[in-house]
């Protein structure tokens, strides 16, 4: 069987329809915006499209960046034997590894002179994950980390009745251009290279190699809210960079309890399993400690590799679960594809948690969650969910139970990534498609406490539910969104979950 990398697909697409939501006013406003809040925060622009669950709106990109192939022709005129040859690749492994291959159109490939749109007419009308590029160096660079990136993780919001944009700051990576140059989690950036931030250049702005950004306030009067400049300026630039997603960790104490608390924001190895080994010593201080209970914040963790998912998930589950190597979850494919593996390796149908050292046999484990906790992230904790107590705290999670396989062409220039399979805990839990529902319901606000500070609600949510001793810091650090609408960038990263076969 050829070698398959399956990955689960966390990708958020854009809906052209979504383009009516944010029309240009006809004067500019000033930077400093105070709003009414607005009941209806879902828009209705009469289509049906998949949204994030946290409310989030589609902002398309309109960038103008054309990929077509140098070699193609449309219409009637003569498709070039490099076209043809990519067609085909496209169309066998299509057919044996879709997940929905059976509801493919048949499509004469001899006659599609623009490879992108027919992987595109290939798919299934639900699909919405499956991805080609014509990059695959860049491609595998960014599922590994080692990518030019901003070394920050933001959030996009749009103030009602405007097309101004600001960006909330979710984490920094401690390594980065940025947290040298003093950003950190909960700042607000209102402008960028000298520009405000607007629906239709907030990500050109935010993409730039280097920045100098402006940072707001968020000041709340009774039912309206402002965000104006602070008159803090910050200059960095992004790196090529492969960045620890361990950022935070620490041991709190309340009523009694000694709560380890991480930050986990990407499943991935690194290229010798340096962030592994990350894991295992910041469990090992969580086991010297001798803690009692233990929240892994994944609020902002789109997913990745399989082998950093089970290496957590053992570091975490009951010691007997993980030493005899029990089922995490089970992978389920087409019915071609499903018998071929049952007939040649039955072994590979089942993801399975592993022995570690720095084990800390618990029994139950708090996990915070928002709308960008995916793939991975909830292949963890539905994976433990049969063998332990899990609870949940803050909002439902994003609900991507499917899973795609990295496919290059022989060439290795361009890929295809299309949907192969989707998991099921050993409950048969899958098709969550409206996500993980909390146990303990966070409305989301915008936080501007550090990591670890009890005026985090959902963490001082946690802790004070393990606790039994209600704690919370100042009021001033959540802001209600009411006043705001959010929404994904064009591009969101995929983080997704990745198997060798």
């Amino acid at each position: 069987m050829k070698h398959l990398y399956i990955w689960l697909l966390v990708t958020a697409m854009l809906s052209s329809s979504c383009e009516s939501w944010f029309k240009a006013p006809e004067e500019e406003q000033p930077v400093e915006q105070t709003v009414v809040p607005n009941d209806n925060t879902t828009p209705d622009d009469g289509t049906d499209t998949e949204t994030p669950n946290d409310g989030s709106t589609d902002i398309p990109d309109n960038s103008g960046l054309d990929n077509t192939d140098d070699n193609s022709n449309s219409g009637d005129a003569t498709i070039s034997a490099t076209v043809l040859a990519r067609n085909k690749w496209i169309n066998e492994d299509m057919t044996e590894y879709y997940f929905w291959n059976a509801q493919m159109p048949d499509i004469d490939y001899t006659k599609e002179a623009d490879s992108e749109k027919y992987f595109e007419a290939l798919l299934y009308k639900d699909d919405q994950w499956s991805v080609i590029s014509d990059n695959y160096r860049q491609f595998m660079l960014d599922f590994y980390g080692e990518t030019v990136a901003a070394g920050f993780d933001p959030s996009f919001y749009a103030f009602y009745n405007s097309t101004k944009v600001f960006i909330l700051v979710n984490y920094v990576y401690p390594q980065s251009d940025a947290a040298r140059k003093g950003l950190k989690r909960g700042d607000i950036i209102l402008r960028i290279n000298g520009q405000d931030l607007t629906t239709t250049n907030y990500y050109q702005l935010f993409s730039s190699s280097s920045m100098t950004v402006e940072l707001g306030t968020a000041k709340v009067s009774g039912n309206t809210t402002s965000i104006a400049l602070s008159g803090k300026k910050l200059t960095f630039t992004d790196a090529i960079d492969s960045y620890d997603p361990s950022i935070y960790y620490t041991v709190v104490e309340n009523g009694g309890h000694k709560i380890g608390y991480l930050v986990y924001v990407s499943f991935v190895t690194g290229g010798s399993k340096q962030y592994l080994q990350t894991l295992d010593n910041i469990f090992a201080i969580f086991k010297d400690a001798g803690i009692t209970d233990l929240v892994v914040d994944l609020r902002y963790n789109l997913g990745g590799d399989v082998n950093a998912a089970i290496h957590l998930a053992s570091l975490i589950a009951p010691k007997n679960v993980a030493a005899s190597k029990k089922v995490l979850v089970e992978l389920l494919y087409n019915t071609g594809l499903t018998e071929k593996i049952r007939t040649e390796s039955p072994e590979s149908l089942y993801v399975r948690f592993d022995g570690v050292s720095n084990n800390l046999d618990m029994s139950r484990v708090w996990f915070l969650t928002g709308a960008w906790t995916a793939s991975s992230s909830e292949l963890v904790m539905s994976g433990l969910m049969p063998y332990m107590d899990v609870r949940l705290v803050g909002q439902p999670t994003y609900g991507k139970f499917y899973g795609a396989t990295v496919l290059p062409d022989d060439n290795k220039e361009w890929v295809i990534c299309p949907i192969t399979m989707k998991y099921a805990n050993v409950d048969g839990l899958t098709d969550f498609a409206d996500g993980l529902q909390p146990d303990y319901p966070v409305s989301e606000q915008l936080i501007t406490a550090q990591f670890g500070d009890m005026a985090d609600p959902e963490f001082a949510q946690a802790v004070n539910l393990i606790s039994g001793v209600s704690t919370r810091g100042a009021a001033d650090t959540v802001t209600p969104l009411s006043s705001f609408r959010k929404f994904q960038s064009p591009a969101q990263l995929q983080k997704n979950l990745l198997i060798s076969k």
